[in-house]
């Protein structure tokens, strides 16, 4: 494991390489919140109703804050270089070392999320405690330890759902175009943006059953007292299904990639 941990270090050290790209990286998250803070103000302001959607204000805008900063956390990126890999022949490196692609993938991922928690976490710290003392929300210790196990669990969901996307480079030309659409795609279906069971129905239903909104919706649903611990514990469950699963999917699609991957250059 030492050249793993080696590699996790390497990746906190790559974050924070180009500091002002990380910030600014950090930075763009604040006009997402300001525009939809305004937005719920606005309709729960014009509204009579304590609650829209099944949402009171307080979750609201603490589903808002949280779902933005959540995703900033669990956002993939490494997948631009496993397609420049697969096309330039950057793989052979890894071919020929005694060290599985995936695992280097993944504990750079792992580390690359470090510097980003340092910074999200005390501002996600405050929006609970603030939630907790001026909402009136049922934060509690064990909500926020199962939050922050869902969260972890989030990040490997994520790592896999994308690793497997990377992967596809083995039969496409070029997929670096592709990136840019499922990236957009998955944040909208992960609830990062705005709550999908707000349509109710149907969509709440196929919400439950796909992976994405077990990135981003339901990690937030926990802290902010909407999910009973019955509705917690299936979450949970469904998290470690879908990331065993794409992990699978990974294997396989690794198993035959070799297969076709030319090799030419490097």
């Amino acid at each position: 494991m030492n050249k793993y941990r080696c590699i996790f270090l390497m990746g906190i050290e790559r974050a924070l390489e180009y500091r002002v790209s990380f910030l600014l990286s950090m930075l763009s998250a604040v006009f997402p919140i300001i525009i939809q803070t305004a937005m719920w103000n606005y309709l729960y302001g014009h509204s009579d109703a304590a609650a829209i959607f099944g949402y009171e204000h307080g979750q609201i805008l603490m589903y808002t804050l949280l779902a933005t900063l959540v995703s900033q956390l669990t956002s993939a990126g490494f997948e631009w270089e496993m397609n420049e890999d697969i096309k330039m022949g950057g793989l052979n490196k890894y071919l020929v070392r005694p060290v599985s692609y995936k695992w280097h993938r993944f504990f750079g991922f792992m580390g690359q999320k470090i510097p980003r928690f340092m910074v999200i976490g005390p501002v996600a710290a405050c929006i609970i405690a603030a939630a907790r003392f001026w909402k009136g929300l049922p934060i509690t210790a064990a909500r926020v330890f199962v939050f922050v196990c869902s969260l972890v669990l989030a990040m490997m969901l994520n790592f896999y759902i994308f690793y497997c996307i990377g992967l596809l480079g083995c039969w496409l030309t070029d997929v670096g175009k592709l990136f840019g659409t499922v990236s957009i795609v998955l944040t909208v279906v992960s609830g990062g943006i705005f709550p999908l069971d707000i349509f109710g129905g149907v969509v709440e239903k196929i919400v439950n059953i796909l992976p994405f909104g077990y990135t981003a919706q339901f990690p937030v649903n926990i802290i902010n007292g909407r999910f009973g611990w019955e509705r917690i514990g299936i979450g949970i469950a469904m998290q470690a299904g879908w990331i065993l699963l794409f992990a699978c999917l990974g294997e396989a699609l690794w198993r035959r990639g070799m297969k076709r991957y030319v090799g030419i250059g490097g």
